[in-house]
């Protein structure tokens, strides 16, 4: 009784923002139609199985619909309770909200060095990097480390069965050993360090989420769900969903793993980092819905306040949602993509502001908050299913084209 009643709860607080039920589309028609016809067509060409769409304006869901299915199998069609693996849309709906309270509260300050927070780096250079730098991915840190491929297809660092020193589960019947964790830090802490430029690195988040369970002493999926998701009434937003009360048939898959896990990945983190620290190392992990995650970025674009209360101060949002410029880049603002700061980006409408925020994820989702115009658009889909590659979702523009058909249905530009 209880988890029908939350569940309840959460789809209850995303209609609260229209004050509407969900499904109830105030943008024209021809609106309608144009937004049916380009992602009926992506199902149609394989760009991915299906998806769901939100769109708040003004405070007021404008557009919320489901389309096609979790696979191309069609068994279980995409509702608007479907979870997906938001991929990178975590680090700004999850590791940069932790980070924005801690500064709230004056626990952390941006000039800060990482070093301060963890030992392991004291000694290394990666101890004198400023928090400022790995929110804005001007670090210098290498874009990624495949440290899943060392162990892949090793019996002694992976086995079917759990034991006392095999306790990570990484996917079905696949547990990593314990010890492996600590490897990956060391290997983070003496990686080659390069220039200070803006270059997009997932190990940022992994120091800044490592940084977050220090300061606060708890898991940070813990911290968050205290802090954000369960006062916001968000119960299907949460890490490792597979332990947090959901069914596989509540989720959909990512990709068919035949490098790393040998299975389809389902219920269990895409990103392979993620996967080695338990299901979220600060870059990805975070399962959602387009409507739960609508409702965080709409608390930001409110100044911080939900429903009336209160869970980030004004001046902190403002201060994390604007531009940074640093080490020439003007590309970022302090955990968010602001691609349209200097001039338009092909990631974004014409129509859209300067000052637009968001974050897009590597399995097929985006999402974009443009303060000036009121407009909070969530795209979420799973289109590495069953492969990554290639990535017709770029290469079709399906998300962006979507999004200009929201801007011109509400004649917002």
């Amino acid at each position: 009784m209880k988890r029908i009643f939350l569940i309840t709860f959460a789809l209850l607080s995303v209609a609260a923002l229209a004050n509407t039920d969900n499904n109830v589309y105030k943008l024209p028609q021809k609106a309608v139609r144009t937004i049916d016809s380009l992602i009926n067509r992506g199902i149609r060409t394989e760009v991915f199985p299906g998806c769901q769409v939100v769109v708040l304006h003004h405070g007021e869901v404008v557009f919320d619909k489901c389309y096609g299915y979790q696979t191309y199998e069609k068994q279980l069609p995409v509702t608007d309770s479907t979870l997906y693996d938001m991929a990178s849309v975590t680090k700004a709906a999850a590791t940069t909200l932790a980070v924005m309270k801690l500064y709230d509260e004056g626990k952390i300050k941006l000039y800060d060095t990482i070093g301060t927070y963890l030992p392991y780096l004291r000694g290394t250079d990666k101890s004198r990097i400023p928090l400022i730098e790995l929110l804005t991915h001007t670090s210098g840190m290498p874009a990624f480390i495949p440290f899943y491929k060392k162990i892949a297809n090793k019996e002694n660092y992976i086995q079917d069965q759990p034991s006392r020193d095999f306790s990570i589960q990484i996917a079905d019947h696949c547990y990593m050993r314990n010890d492996y964790q600590d490897s990956v830090r060391h290997k983070i802490a003496h990686c080659k360090l390069g220039a200070k430029k803006y270059v997009y690195s997932d190990l940022n988040f992994f120091f800044l989420k490592e940084m977050v369970e220090q300061i606060t002493g708890v898991p940070m999926d813990l911290y968050l769900q205290e802090n954000f998701y369960q006062p916001m009434g968000l119960t299907h937003t949460c890490f490792s969903p597979l332990r947090n009360g959901f069914s596989k048939a509540d989720i959909a898959p990512t990709e068919r793993d035949t490098l790393f896990r040998h299975q389809v990945v389902e219920g269990y983190v895409h990103d392979q980092t993620a996967a080695l620290f338990d299901g979220n190392a600060g870059n990805a992990g975070l399962f959602s819905t387009a409507g739960e995650i609508a409702v965080i970025f709409q608390m930001l674009m409110d100044g911080g306040v939900y429903q009336g209360q209160r869970y980030l101060s004004e001046k902190t949002v403002k201060l994390f949602t604007t531009t940074y410029p640093i080490h020439g880049c003007n590309r970022r603002s302090l955990g968010f993509d602001t691609p349209c700061f200097e001039k338009p980006n092909g990631v974004l409408p014409y129509m859209a502001s300067n000052k637009t925020y968001g974050h897009q994820g590597f399995t097929g989702n985006v999402v974009w908050c443009d303060p000036d115009r009121e407009l909070v658009y969530v795209f979420v889909s799973n289109r590495v299913y069953p492969y990554s590659e290639p990535n017709k979702l770029v290469k079709s523009k399906i998300r962006l084209t979507v999004h200009e058909a929201v801007y011109r249905g509400l004649n917002i530009y």
